[in-house]
């Protein structure tokens, strides 16, 4: 045999061998995936169904907000988005690309007069280059542009359906709504601030899925295998704010802050016996529909967000308002009677260091009793009952009881304001002396609402609540008034609400009088130490009718420059809305004219 021959044969042997390996590799492979595969999961037609299996998350709808009457406040529209597809686009458009990509540009520019159209371009031609398939170019048109654009039928031009959060009544009550929006880049929608914020589980429901078979173009198969798991709905929320009230306070308030100059306001309506929000706005407020526009304004003396509400946020020092409280905790505790008298020179000295007290322009009043003080608004009495009479032992405890330096438990986001009190750092009895008077005490205008809350409901405080019921698919839970606490005694509550319609009578609230009906009110002047004397906190706070009591009315207005006192600035519209509350509720007067 030649030396040929054998390699030759040699070469075919060779490749004979490599041809048994590799078909014992593939039997192998074989076998591993038919058998071995086969048994353990079935994966080879798991991986087969997934290629034509596909979830869909099926987006809940968010629930409804009322207010107490039923009218809507936030409900939900469906608006389009619309897009463009660069790659389709372009393939659609392969030697003419530019031209056919400006004339739709202003065709959409026709129909979307705000669309950036050089930006557009920009974004189309880098979307294309990253080779994607769709690129957001307008989000949320009108109906009236989605039936354009349905009409004109653009090439590459797409509208994709998406649901939005509206507010029908624009401004009202958005600082106790809040408003929808994408945070903390969350890829659905949330609740920022008030009460979409605080119940946003609640509202915004629970998403479904939707898993179906699909042929290569992403469409469902009819008789393709598929399985659904409903979205829940949100629950729907009534509110415990009356609109027809709301509206009348905000507008109201705007006005009064505009005709007196002041840098914004504040008012909290309550319902006396079940601490239920009647109404509570703020100015600057803002439109939650176009929340945007308002990213650089502030509100709060421009210290917060004015998308803060203030009744919750703004703490101030509440000036001569807080004179009730201190008359409250010595009533309470048997130390003084509507008539125990004090010589009142004008100025108050301590032996512990405290600073002179003085009153308001170094007025005197001689001797007068525990409901003068009240009507004279005199710092030396309260300033005498607080560091003379009850002493930090009996009158912090006092403060802590009115819910000062503390969250109310409104179902809102809400701040606790600040005191200072032996053991805290800083503390001199300079602070128990002034605070007699609302000074060195920071609370917010709920806060201070609360507090006459209680007194007018003879001693007992309520919780203050927003949201009255709660509809989850059917199932209704109505929201219960709540007691926190007695405050203080009936017999305090009685007595104090009796001096309290004096001061207003005879003292600086006679301007919040409502003809027909007893009032029992406070007025507040305060100034900020460091801050000149004209730049004040000017409030009312009182309730009535003082003789069965059925609200109350706080009014704040912040640094007011054409009158700056409570009796002048904030008692008018004290008065406007007291006499609103009236007609509306019709409550009948408790006094002849």
């Amino acid at each position: 045999m030649s030396t040929e021959v054998r390699r030759a044969r040699a070469r075919q042997m060779l490749i004979f061998l490599l041809v048994c390996v590799g078909m014992f590799a593939l039997l192998g492979r074989l076998y591993y995936w038919q058998i071995v595969e086969a048994y353990s999961g079935h994966k080879l037609a798991l991986l087969a169904s997934q290629e034509h299996i596909h979830d869909q998350v099926l987006t809940a709808s968010r629930g409804l907000i009322y207010d107490a009457n039923g009218l809507v406040l936030a409900t939900n529209v469906v608006r389009d988005d619309v897009y463009i597809e660069p790659v389709q686009f372009s393939e659609d458009h392969p030697d003419d690309l530019q031209e056919a990509l400006s004339q739709t540009l202003t065709a959409l520019h026709g129909v979307l007069p705000a669309l950036p159209v050089a930006e557009t371009r920009h974004a189309f031609m880098e979307a294309l280059s990253a080779n994607r398939w769709s690129l957001l170019i307008a989000h949320a048109v009108t109906p009236q542009q989605s039936e354009r654009l349905r009409e004109l039928a653009l090439p590459a031009v797409f509208l994709a359906p998406q649901t939005e959060r509206i507010y029908p009544q624009g401004d009202l009550a958005a600082q106790v709504l809040g408003y929808v929006g994408y945070i903390g880049g969350s890829s659905s929608p949330q609740g920022v601030y008030g009460i979409e914020a605080q119940y946003n589980s609640l509202l915004a429901g629970k998403p479904g899925n939707l898993t179906a078979e699909r042929d290569l173009y992403g469409n469902p198969l009819v008789v393709g295998a598929s399985s659904e798991e409903p979205p829940v709905p949100g629950a729907n929320l009534t509110l415990t704010i009356d609109s027809t009230i709301q509206y009348f306070v905000q507008t109201q308030l705007a006005a009064t802050v505009k005709q007196l100059g002041a840098q914004g306001g504040t008012v909290v309506v309550l319902d006396v016996h079940t601490g239920a929000v009647v109404a509570m706005a703020g100015y600057p407020d803002y439109d939650p529909n176009q929340y945007g526009r308002y990213a650089d304004q502030t509100g709060c003396l421009h210290s917060e967000e004015v998308y803060l509400n203030p009744a919750l946020y703004c703490a101030y020092e509440p000036g001569s308002t807080l004179k009730a409280v201190t008359m409250a905790a010595a009533l309470d505790q048997g130390l003084i009677t509507p008539d125990t008298t004090i010589y009142d020179r004008g100025y108050l000295t301590f032996n512990d260091g405290t600073p002179m007290v003085t009153n308001w322009q170094d007025q005197a009043w001689g001797r007068e009793t525990m409901t003068e003080v009240l009507v004279h608004s005199a710092n030396v009495g309260a300033a005498y009952v607080a560091h003379d009479l009850l002493g930090p032992s009996r009158y912090y405890p006092y403060l802590a009881r009115f819910g000062f330096g503390q969250r109310t438990g409104i179902d809102s986001p809400e701040a606790t304001g600040f005191y200072r009190q032996p053991g805290s750092p800083g503390w001199t009895p300079s602070d128990l002396a002034r605070q007699a008077f609302g000074q060195s005490i920071l609370a917010t205008p709920l806060q201070v609402a609360l507090a006459y809350q209680a007194i007018a409901n003879d001693g007992v405080m309520m919780r203050p609540y927003l949201v009255s019921a709660i509809d989850t698919n059917g199932h209704v839970t109505r929201i219960q008034p709540q007691v926190v606490r007695r405050v203080i005694s009936s017999r305090a509550a009685r007595e104090l609400t009796g001096m309290l319609e004096v001061a207003a009578i005879d003292g600086s609230a006679q301007r919040a009088l409502v003809p027909g009906y007893t009032v029992a009110a406070k007025t507040g002047t305060a100034t900020t130490q460091g801050i000149s004397e004209d730049q004040t906190e000017a409030s009312v706070a009182g309730f009535l009718p003082a003789s069965h009591p059925r609200f109350v009315i706080l009014v704040k207005l912040d640094r007011p420059q054409a009158s700056i006192y409570g009796g002048t600035a904030a008692a008018p519209l004290w008065k406007a809305i007291a006499q609103e509350l009236m007609w509306y509720y019709h409550v009948p007067p408790d006094q002849s004219q």
